[in-house]
């Protein structure tokens, strides 16, 4: 069996879960965005698991990052977390997703 998950499906069943809603609404699209443009370029359809998802990936601040991963201060955050793992870009927001490692 097989369903298509929109952009506003995938949001909501982050954005209307109580355990795995840890993502922002920009954030989402994001992800939503990143999985369309994985899928175009492996030219497979990737199974939504959005609990695997949620593990998986995490939306943080910079300093957040800094902490967390305990990156040096004088090291872009950005560029050394795109050197070890994926980095999606959030439109108009001081987050990232990150694939947590």
């Amino acid at each position: 069996m097989y369903i298509r998950v929109t952009e506003d499906s995938f949001r909501d069943t982050f954005l209307t879960s109580a355990n795995y809603n840890n993502f922002s609404y920009d954030g989402l699209t994001a992800l939503y965005d990143y999985f369309e443009e994985l899928e175009a370029g492996i030219d497979q359809t990737i199974e939504f698991d959005y609990i695997s998802i949620a593990c998986e990936y995490s939306e943080l601040t910079i300093d957040e990052l800094r902490d967390n991963y305990s990156i040096d201060i004088d090291i872009d955050v950005i560029e050394y977390l795109q050197e070890n793992t994926i980095v999606i870009e959030i439109e108009n927001s001081d987050s990232v997703i990150i694939q947590d490692y």
